[in-house]
Order: structure tokens, then sequence, then C-alpha cells
């Protein structure tokens, strides 16, 4: 999954907001790694859907 669609997921599937997503991604950066961060806040999981360990 890219980078891309983990943000799309987080605002389509999860309702994380666009002002949220730039926030947090500009204190710790526009990484995989922070997408997961904010997975892991708002839903208590550790991976996207379809995606692989």
């Amino acid at each position: 999954m890219s980078i891309e669609e983990m943000w799309d997921a987080l605002k389509d599937d999860y309702g994380v907001s666009e002002q949220t997503l730039q926030v947090v991604t500009n204190i710790n950066g526009y990484s995989t790694d922070t997408m997961h961060d904010v997975l892991y806040a708002v839903a208590a999981e550790r991976q996207f859907d379809g995606e692989v360990a």
C-alpha cells in the first residue's frame, strides 16, 4: 500500500481530517511510519486493511 493510499484510507475509512493529517505530517514527517502511528491512534490497529505484514 502506498503512502497516498494510506492517507486516503485515514481520511475516507477512519474519518481523520485533512487538517489533522497535515499537522501530524508537518511535525513527524510524511512517511509510512507516521501513517501507521495515526492509524494506531485512531483505530488501535497496526496495519491497514489489505496491507501485507
